[in-house]
């Protein structure tokens, strides 16, 4: 079976196609971007911009909580919408993937998380930049295990990443207080420890 036998996959709206100009009249909806996704696939909501469209857009451009979004470039990062995400405006740069059969969305980022060796190799274009279609995502050969052992296998990746943004965090405040330690001792303001 392929993935689009477990979910519904669309593109996102090519944004050029309905921007409104200067002076129209317009739709102003909030737009994700390729700044909003990290590396880590989590969505940033600090840097969102609205988008003006000609028209009312379509629903099925918008998240909705539970969708996975992929980007079709390099670095190729999944990311689960969750209901603070709700409501915001997919450009074409991502796949919505939205499950239509009993699939865990935790599961599924997990198993395209680990799928992106193979979008590098397979990307169009002769660059690191080069990109997938959400056509070709569609047709990737998929069988999930059971409903139970996704929502197990989905519970791990996510404690996986959170114990990664701890450490994260952990490194950024041990360097500033080494950084901190380092000044004092320099400026002769007191012991190095």
């Amino acid at each position: 079976m392929n993935l689009d036998e477990y979910a519904v996959i669309r593109t996102g709206l090519v944004l050029s196609r309905k921007e409104a100009q200067p002076g129209e009249n317009c739709q102003i909806y909030p737009a994700l971007s390729l700044k909003n996704i990290t590396e880590e696939g989590q969505v940033l909501l600090t840097e969102i911009e609205n988008y003006s469209a000609v028209e009312q857009l379509k629903e099925e451009y918008f998240t909705r909580e539970g969708d996975v979004l992929l980007r079709l470039s390099a670095s190729y990062t999944a990311v689960i919408i969750t209901k603070k995400e709700c409501g915001l405006l997919v450009p074409s740069h991502f796949a919505i993937i939205r499950g239509k059969k009993m699939i865990d969305p935790r599961y599924l980022r997990w198993w395209l998380a680990n799928k992106r060796k193979w979008f590098y190799k397979v990307a169009s274009g002769g660059t690191m930049m080069g990109t997938i279609s959400s056509g070709y995502v569609a047709q990737m050969p998929f069988e999930p295990p059971s409903l139970e052992k996704q929502r197990r296998i989905g519970e791990m990746f996510e404690l996986l990443d959170r114990e990664r943004q701890l450490l994260s965090s952990l490194a950024v405040k041990k360097k500033q207080l080494i950084n901190k330690v380092l000044i004092n001792f320099v400026n002769d303001k007191g012991d190095v420890i």
